[in-house]
């Protein structure tokens, strides 16, 4: 009973969140149209080059590009982002960066479409509700992650309480016997027992995995146990040595022309550009689930590739760590299990509020029955 209520607030904060960033990449386009989607009118677009040019006489010196995100579909527009880390003693979210802003123009003709704030970007701030309950990461990680230990233990005491003894109690307990003069203690108790029992699976799968993040010796202590000796195998070409900065982004139409003709199927193409001299910039081809997804690293002045690693590369330890996500959200089996990552998500945040109501009913229900009982006739 405690644990429920103490933990209670922030599992729905959890849940409703969780709700919505299961399915953010298809909700995102619908919303966000207006700055996603663009006319082309030609066949041909601008060079990445006159793109990064762009996007920096729009930022000037003291913004620089830090990624840029491309669509493999067309009559997209691309994202630059610009950010800077910040070290001020704030609490909240919103401290951790100076700035973190978006660029969206159209690859057709150059144009501006939009530029904006993204540390308040409304999937952004509903991300951040769900990863740190909005304060810097290392305060409400661990607020987070000791929530959901909460929330299992819960879940686990709940299953124990409610647990047909019986065969004759068994034929009751699983599904819904209400009556028409059923009344709402009634349904809601059955809401949460029923409910509870049928999201216990998923809802510790989700917990489990939030826990991963929330912890990094629980991730660190997995991918030891899973790897038993093992060594990740990622193909190193050449490494990587400073350059002149005044010669920067040189290779880039040929490293976005390499990718996208070796991994054509990509949903999308990530750039991370580097923050000092090096010429490292660091290739994602993005893919769903995002396991599949392989990172590259690229001479951005030559062209050259200098790094990859795929799902095939990592160790067992490192390939589970790379599904977590795609096991948090359900995204590891499509669809489906997006649908039941949904439906677990939900049901995780209407639990406090109908175990609540359950203690209170049985706590103060009686009492209320008792003084009205006691109350003189007039």
């Amino acid at each position: 009973m405690w644990i429920g209520l103490l933990s209670g607030v922030v599992v729905i904060i959890l849940g409703l969140t969780g709700c919505v960033l299961v399915f953010v990449e298809e909700i995102r386009p619908f919303v966000y149209a207006d700055r996603l989607e663009v006319r082309p009118v030609s066949e041909n677009r601008l060079s990445m080059q006159d793109m990064v040019q762009k996007a920096k006489g729009i930022w000037g010196k003291d913004k620089p590009v830090s990624a840029l995100e491309i669509s493999n579909a067309p009559g997209k527009t691309w994202q630059f982002r610009s950010y800077r880390e910040d070290t001020n003693q704030g609490y909240w979210y919103w401290n951790e960066k100076k700035f973190y802003e978006s660029l969206f123009l159209d690859p057709y003709t150059g144009q501006l479409v939009l530029h904006e704030q993204s540390e308040f970007e409304f999937f952004r701030v509903i991300l951040y509700l769900h990863w740190s309950l909005l304060l810097k990461t290392q305060l409400g990680q661990p607020i987070v992650g000791v929530v959901t230990l909460l929330y299992v233990l819960s879940l686990l005491t709940g299953l124990y309480l409610w647990w047909p003894k019986n065969k004759k109690a068994r034929r009751v307990r699983f599904w819904f016997k209400w009556k028409a003069n059923s009344g709402l203690k009634r349904k809601n108790y059955d809401l949460h027992n029923i409910l509870g029992f049928y999201a216990f699976s998923v809802g510790l799968v989700i917990a489990f995995t939030g826990m991963v993040w929330a912890f990094p010796v629980l991730d660190r202590g997995l991918q030891h146990l899973l790897d038993t000796g093992e060594h990740s195998i990622k193909k190193t070409i050449v490494s990587v040595h400073a350059v002149q900065k005044a010669l920067d982004n040189k290779g880039l139409d040929f490293i976005y022309a390499d990718i996208k003709k070796k991994y054509p199927e990509a949903k999308a193409y990530h750039f991370y550009f580097p923050t000092d001299t090096s010429s490292k910039v660091t290739v994602l081809a993005r893919y769903e689930p995002t396991l599949k997804t392989v990172v590259m690293q690229y001479n951005m002045l030559s062209g050259q590739l200098l790094k990859t690693s795929t799902f095939e590369d990592k160790s067992n330890g490192e390939k589970f760590s790379s599904m977590n996500y795609d096991i948090h959200t359900g995204s590891i089996l499509g669809l489906p299990g997006k649908i039941l990552a949904f439906m677990g998500s939900l049901i995780s945040a209407s639990l406090p509020l109908t175990g609540f109501l359950i203690w209170y009913n049985k706590k103060w229900g009686k009492r209320k029955v008792a003084c009205n009982q006691r109350l003189p006739v007039l």
